[in-house]
């Protein structure tokens, strides 16, 4: 499949979900399937971005740095946010801890901020972005193809931690 017809493809499916999302709460008082359908819907919108840039995005770490990169390219830590709703509702598709109330809220929340983020699609990349060493890891990291990224093992993963020294300090 042609990147920009797989572009297209989550995007229209983003959009279709979170409608669905709607229809599953408001309709049929389902707020397991509202709170998958609205995780969902960000879940595809990322992947749409993630085909334009041509960056990996199979798993839910990945995504939320792709959000993360996003934010801090656009100025837009609105998309943190967004993920992190789109989180708790994919986490309540699996707990169902979240009473109707508040499905509905975060399903509001999600409401308002999805189309922002769709948006950014027809964004250019920011020039006057700079990344910090970091975050240009992190690109790097996505760019690779997923057999590059398979023969490294840990390569999603974060450095290890420094070793715990109290008494050096």
């Amino acid at each position: 499949m042609a990147t920009v017809a797989a572009a297209e493809i989550c995007a229209e499916q983003s959009r279709r979900f979170i409608a669905e999302a709607h229809y599953e709460l408001e309709k049929k008082g389902d707020r397991l399937q509202a709170s998958d359908k609205a995780s969902g819907a960000v879940a595809q919108a990322v992947k749409a971005i993630g085909y334009d840039r041509q960056w990996r995005h199979h798993s839910h770490s990945l995504r939320r740095e792709i959000i993360d990169l996003l934010a801090a390219e656009y100025g837009r830590p609105e998309l943190q946010s967004l993920q992190a709703t789109a989180d708790q509702l994919h986490s309540n598709y699996y707990e169902g801890t979240l009473h109707d109330w508040q499905v509905a809220e975060r399903l509001a929340q999600v409401s308002e901020l999805l189309p922002s983020l769709l948006a950014v699609r027809e964004l250019a990349p920011n020039p006057a972005f700079v990344p910090t060493p970091a975050q240009q890891r992190a690109i790097d990291r996505l760019l690779l193809t997923e057999a590059e990224a398979a023969a490294v093992p840990l390569i999603d993963f974060p450095p290890p931690m420094p070793p715990f020294n109290p008494e050096g300090d």
